[in-house]
């Protein structure tokens, strides 16, 4: 069942809702990081159209980021729960 929204006042309600329930993922770390790699590729993309050679420098960063991941989470360095 969908909320109904008849009115600005109830959409910010409804988005307030949700941040406070999702306001858990917020406080995890890996949850920023993933959000930084995701910037960082979506910024790569655009320098590599653009022709500019730091492009280079953002895949990197998004590949040695997903290269120590997992070594990450095996040294227990990251888990789950990540708060």
């Amino acid at each position: 069942m969908e909320p109904e929204v008849r009115s600005l006042r109830d959409l910010l309600a409804l988005f307030a809702r949700a941040c406070r329930a999702a306001s858990g993922y917020f406080k995890s770390i890996e949850v920023w990081l993933m959000i930084a790699m995701a910037a960082a590729t979506v910024g790569g993309v655009f320098l590599a159209f653009m022709g500019e050679p730091s492009a280079l420098a953002a895949f990197g960063l998004v590949i040695a980021y997903f290269t120590a991941r997992p070594i990450l989470h095996v040294k227990g360095i990251l888990r789950w729960p990540f708060f």
